[in-house]
């Protein structure tokens, strides 16, 4: 990294004696929003016309130039970003950043997520190929043609690789696995089974509460799991650092909520979606217009795939996805032949593992090391022991994105683009088999619905919650659940329909351990807040940023009745009994309970599952419903075994015991933390939103300052925080991309995506969506009257 090191040393010349150069320095590598450009590769010219948040609206006169337009647009303000993601797909973060990414990249290609976008790319429909190669030409053309690339490559002294279609293929297969929710949850309650044993693993694996909210309002399939064989096995696990360190990028509480024009002040639907992910930035999406060809359509678009991904709008149907929470991912430990160990055994005997060799480029100074990778594969898939922390040795994962016939999510997104009934919404995700979603639809007709993907496994045996042997043939996968048996609904009887990951209702089968429920709650009491009122956009726009949070609700009458007579706690109590539940950012009493939640999360499971795994695993957001459903399931039972504290074996505590230890634990945090004087324990002071730059930790002017949120995990205007003791209550996550659409009105239409549209330092467009989306506002989408926004900028053929 000397090269960075030389260059920021010039970086503060340039601050403290020229700040006019300092500025030249990053803008000149901004684009122009106006005038004229000859690109070759275009065969008709291209308008883009350009808003005040920086969102291009595009149009061509056929497909070709609008993927091409596409690309070339995106890699102008995205092209950093874009190219760390296919260089994660690729397994080659280290040519770039060294070392320090070189477990990720032995990850990455032990997995094979671009083994896998080569098989794909190869199988695409001609259409969808088409588009992928055309969006490639124009990401091309910008890196072939731009005088000044992103700052960040002179940083790193780097230069960006060509780019290919492949590599718009394995962005989408990343996107697939940081939303299979069992690639950690299953490693940790395999080490929570070897810990603490059978019941407090059985009493830990979560299922879905019977008073929970379903979709459809039906109970869910009743499921047997069958015997937990892998806990058994006796096989070590290894230590390491979290899995948490591994693609974060998940959609932990995401939200949409429709009403049919029954419940609506216009008669026609409201629409509104918010997919929540871990913030980037730049964002994770990038805002586009696409008019060209059979394409009319406006929403979040993934940097480096053509067209617009989970959230969008055409002018006939909207849509926004959640995670549909399914388990497509299993872990089999494999019995190695102790006289071959290329060997591994099968019901009929050993068979040979397949064997790929690779070599990973490693930056090192100014010049590059090679490092030899070998790679197991089993018939269960990638033996992953040595480059995934908590693993088992000899473990293979089996992951259903890497066994599906044609997982084509990429062609079946572009279909949805072009949709515009339920049918074809529904043909156009049958297609998409890797991504583990659940998305809301609504209509100009007046309809509504909603539709699950992805490839849930049939197995033989088992719920897949746990590593299992994978030697008898007791567990193996048996096919894929077709389609047409989904979950699905259209038009609901009641009229409106809404997810916040929860389950479905309306599957016979199992797909899973892990929805949520809370947000759903909460949902239900504001549908029977507004009686017989009508909703209008303003009205779901304000659900979209509810903070009330249901667990503080169930909670609080239990924190009174035990602290009604407990010294030590009377700030605390008397902050907690004054309280709406509100969590917003003026709220001291949402700060209270924030910790002293946490705290008792902590004081009733760590003694029983082990600090290590309490720490590092347990007590973190992707995981934070697991303890929270396990205290939800106790809460009416004051003596449960939980409650009582393994470090003190002369004393039995119970529920209101671990209440009173919490709560003043949580006056000790809060007074170190933010003074003695609880009138300045507001939840903004540390809850707090983070955007920061992926080179920020060595740049940090890149980041952005912290921004005070509303939420927290059990709010629909989710905020997911993480216990960090250098800067508890850091936002995790939220609604990094939002949209309101009022199918009476799409000229009012609006949308936001945090923290703004560009890349570049400096830009206008860098961050001046941050403040909005905090505060709970959007931006006009302008979808109707693009052509009158004043920014346009041409690009002609040569």
């Amino acid at each position: 990294m000397k090269t960075l090191k030389y260059l920021l040393f010039g970086l503060v010349i340039l601050v403290l004696a020229a700040p006019p150069l300092y500025h030249l320095f990053f803008r000149i590598a901004l684009p122009e929003y106006a005038g004229s450009l000859s690109l070759e590769g275009l065969s008709e010219p291209v308008e883009v016309h350009t808003d005040e948040f920086g969102i291009p609206h595009v149009f061509a006169k056929n497909e070709q130039d609008l993927f091409f337009a596409q690309g070339y647009l995106t890699a102008r303000e995205r092209l950093f970003q874009m190219d760390l993601a296919r260089l994660a797909g690729r397994g080659e973060l280290s040519s770039v950043l060294g070392e320090v990414t070189l477990a990720k990249d032995k990850f990455l290609r032990t997995v094979g997520f671009y083994r896998r976008a080569q098989e794909v790319m190869a199988s695409l429909p001609p259409r969808t190929a088409q588009a992928i190669r055309d969006y490639t030409r124009g990401v091309n053309a910008y890196i072939e043609t731009a005088k000044h690339l992103p700052r960040e490559y002179l940083f790193l002294g780097a230069r960006p690789q060509e780019w290919t279609p492949e590599d718009s293929v394995v962005i989408t297969l990343l996107m697939s696995y940081s939303l299979t929710r069992s690639k950690k949850i299953d490693l940790v309650l395999h080490q929570i089974g070897q810990k603490a044993g059978e019941e407090v693993l059985g009493a830990l694996i979560p299922s879905y509460p019977d008073f929970a909210p379903t979709l459809t309002g039906a109970r869910p399939a009743s499921f047997d799991p069958g015997a937990r064989e892998a806990v058994l096995t006796g096989v070590s696990s290894r230590k390491g650092p979290g899995i948490n360190e591994f693609f974060d990028m998940e959609i932990p509480a995401s939200n949409w909520m429709i009403f049919s024009g029954s419940w609506t002040k216009s008669g026609k639907p409201l629409f509104a979606g918010s997919p929540d992910l871990e913030p980037t930035l730049p964002a994770l999406f990038y805002i586009m217009h696409l008019n060209g060809g059979d394409y009319n359509v406006m929403g979040g678009a993934l940097p480096g795939c053509p067209g617009i991904g989970p959230l969008g709008f055409n002018g006939d149907i909207a849509w926004s996805a959640v995670n549909g929470r399914g388990d497509e991912l299993d872990y089999f430990v494999e019995n190695i032949n102790p006289d071959n160990p290329g060997q591994y055994l099968t019901e009929a005997g050993y068979k040979d593992f397949a064997l790929i060799s690779e070599t990973i480029r490693v930056k090192d100074g100014d010049e590059f090391k090679e490092l030899p990778l070998e790679i197991k594969i089993s018939r269960h898939g990638p033996v992953i022991s040595e480059v995934m922390p908590l693993a088992p040795e000899n473990c293979a994962m089996q992951w259903a994105a890497l066994d599906i016939e044609k997982p084509w999510d990429i062609h079946g997104l572009l279909a949805m683009n072009r949709a515009s009934n339920f049918d074809e919404f529904r043909q156009a995700l049958s297609n998409v088999k890797a991504m583990n979603l659940n998305l809301g639809y609504a209509d100009k007709n007046g309809n509504i619905g909603w539709q699950f993907t992805a490839s849930p496994p049939i197995r033989k045996s088992g719920g897949g919650a746990l590593p299992v042997p994978g030697w008898t043939g007791q567990h193996e996968w048996t096919g894929f659940i077709p389609f047409e048996k989904l979950p699905f609904d259209y038009n609901p009887e009641k009229g409106y329909t809404a997810s916040f990951n929860n389950e479905p209702g309306n599957a016979p089968y199992h797909l899973t351990n892990y929805y949520l429920f809370e947000r759903a709650i909460r949902f239900d009491e504001i549908i029977r807040e507004l009686g017989d009122q009508k909703v209008d956009q303003s009205k779901i726009m304000e659900m979209q940023t509810d903070t009330i949070s249901v667990v503080a609700k169930r909670w609080k009458p239990f924190v009174l009745e035990a602290c009604k007579n407990a010294d030590g706690v009377n700030e605390c109590r008397d902050l907690i009994k004054a309280w709406n539940c509100g969590v917003n950012v003026d709220s001291c009493a949402a700060t209270v309970f924030n910790v002293f939640y946490y705290k008792m999360m902590e004081n009733t499971l760590r003694d029983e599952v082990g600090e290590q795994i309490w720490s590092e695993e347990l007590s973190q957001p992707y995981l934070y419903y697991v303890p929270d459903l396990a205290l939800t399931k106790i809460l009416h039972d004051p003596d449960h075994a939980f409650y009582d504290d393994a470090s003190t074996p002369a004393v039995k505590e119970n529920r209101n015991d671990i209440i009173i230890r919490s709560l003043k634990q949580t006056k000790k945090v809060l007074e170190d933390l933010l003074g003695d004087d609880p009138a300045q324990w507001q939840w903004g002071r540390v809850h707090q939103m983070h955007f920061n730059h992926p080179l920020g930790s060595k740049l940090p002017m890149f980041n952005l300052k912290p921004i005070p949120t509303q939420g927290s995990h059990h709010t629909i205007n989710s905020g997911f925080w993480d216990w960090d003791s250098e800067n508890p209550f850091r936002m995790r996550s939220g609604g990094v991309i939002r949209m309101a659409v009022d199918f009476s009105r799409d000229d009012k239409a609006t949308i936001v995506s945090p923290p703004g549209q560009s890349g570049h330092y400096l830009s206008p467009y860098y961050a001046n969506q941050a403040q909005l989306w905090a505060e709970g506002r959007q931006a006009p989408m302008h979808y109707t009257d693009a052509r009158s926004l004043a920014q346009v900028l041409r690009l002609n053929p040569i």
